[in-house]
């Protein structure tokens, strides 16, 4: 699985910059429709902007958290090396776990947000 997001993540990580600037303009959007700002009318790209920002956040943290991922341990390593791979491997499991949790939940957020702006 942490292969997986690893692959992933080095697929993504030239695109951290656009990432950022993608972030940052879904943010400024989703403040302007608060402050109902002349430049945005209503409030219409309220929602399109929450669903960006946050898309474009977990995109950018699976760019920056799986990129280095240790090699499985061998016979050849000493015991503490293997206990530290091992540690951090497994702490990365964990995340990638949580990971997945948190992309489900906002693949769902996005169906309900998205379904609700057009309405």
């Amino acid at each position: 699985m942490i292969e997986r997001l690893q692959r992933i993540a080095t697929v993504l990580s030239p695109a951290r910059s656009i990432l950022v600037v993608l972030t940052i303009l879904s943010i400024a959007v989703v403040i302007l429709s608060v402050i109902e700002n002349p430049l945005l009318g209503t409030d219409q790209w309220l929602i399109p902007g929450v669903a960006a920002a946050l898309w474009c956040l977990v995109l950018y943290s699976l760019s920056f958290l799986f990129l280095d991922i240790p090699p499985k341990p061998d016979s050849s390593m000493g015991w503490r090396r293997r206990f530290s791979v091992r540690l951090r491997r497994s702490g990365l499991w964990v995340l990638g776990a949580l990971f997945i949790v948190l992309s489900l939940a906002l693949i769902a957020l996005t169906y309900q947000l998205l379904r609700v702006f057009f309405m």
